[in-house]
């Protein structure tokens, strides 16, 4: 989905009134190089109990698994946390453009079948590029049309 509005108030409130299979969409990760190498896919949907690695911010190179996914496209990370001056600790939300997944979340030995279908679906290698059509090249269609006259 896209926001048509330029106006940052109106952008808020589209993204946090968008419906599950709306937000979905935007809540796409990028996975790390040999997850990527492994699936032949370079973004997936973040889902919670996924590992990840930050990248950006100040919890930077931390590795952690997702406790929670808010409406406003932001992950709180298990080892990313403060400690309150009164002992508790705090996980500060942090957006899912400064993400990599680095581990998939672990439903005994089988991927999750959702996350397996996008997979099967949107992966490099099972599309034969050999068998793909290609569109005559401005030489051939000429000579296509010198041979019809």
């Amino acid at each position: 989905m896209k926001i048509k509005s330029k106006q940052p108030k109106k952008q808020r409130k589209a993204l946090y009134n968008y419906k599950n299979h709306q937000r979905s969409s935007l809540l796409r990760t990028r996975l790390a190089k040999f997850l990527q190498e492994e699936y032949g896919v370079k973004t997936l949907p973040l889902r919670v109990g996924d590992s990840v690695r930050i990248v950006k911010g100040e919890f930077k190179d931390f590795e952690g698994e997702v406790i929670e996914i808010t409406k406003n496209l932001r992950a709180k990370i298990k080892e990313a946390a403060f400690e309150k001056s009164d002992g508790t600790e705090w996980n500060p939300s942090i957006h899912i453009s400064n993400l990599i997944i680095t581990k998939f979340k672990e439903e005994g030995k089988d991927m999750d079948r959702w996350r397996a279908h996008m997979i099967d679906r949107k992966s490099i290698f099972g599309f034969d590029w050999e068998e793909e059509v290609e569109a005559p090249k401005k030489d051939q269609k000429q000579k296509v049309k010198e041979e019809e006259e």
